[in-house]
């Protein structure tokens, strides 16, 4: 709980930051570009690594990105490196990317169905939640033939379960009730 709301703390002073510099995309497309470095299985273990020491992560990240992202972003993952937060990285980035699609009325959307959707009911999904949300909405699309038919849709905090399976499974358990 604490490394969330450290996480929180950090993604807003960048988000802050940025937009007072008027530098909001720009940061946000460096913020992607160095996590994947970042996150990149080769170099995640050195950067998560406390045996190496701070100054020795900066010179790494300034050989790789030197010329790639601006002041702003290079400063930022230098303070997370001298004060040992680069472990809290993805959740900060995650954080970041909320902020970034709460500025501009985004949300993203999952839609778990037993079968691929069709383009045309994929689009009529996304239209219904943009119409609900009131929000752009960036729909992900997941197959998962375990919940046998319908739909699970998780968006915007909520869960709307649709699919055959949890129908199937509130059946039992009335049945089970009745006896």
């Amino acid at each position: 709980m604490k490394d969330e709301r450290v996480a929180r703390e950090y993604a807003e002073a960048l988000f802050d930051a940025a937009i007072s510099d008027n530098a909001l995309e720009k940061v946000a497309t460096e913020v992607e570009l160095v996590g994947e470095l970042l996150t990149d299985p080769e170099f995640e273990g050195y950067f998560q690594s406390a045996k190496v020491g701070g100054e020795q992560k900066k010179s790494v990240f300034n050989k790789v990105f030197l010329h790639e992202v601006s002041v702003m972003t290079r400063n930022f993952f230098w303070i997370l490196f001298d004060n040992g937060r680069e472990n809290l990285f993805l959740a900060i980035r995650d954080e970041f990317d909320r902020l970034l699609d709460e500025q501009q009325k985004r949300v993203m959307a999952r839609v778990i169905t037993a079968i691929p959707l069709s383009d045309d009911l994929r689009a009529k999904i996304q239209a219904k939640l943009e119409e609900s949300t009131k929000r752009e909405v960036i729909l992900e699309t997941v197959v998962d033939p375990t919940i046998h038919g319908g739909m699970m849709v998780y968006a915007n905090g909520q869960i709307v379960d649709a699919s055959v399976k949890s129908r199937l499974s509130d059946l039992r358990d009335k049945l089970i009730q009745a006896r």
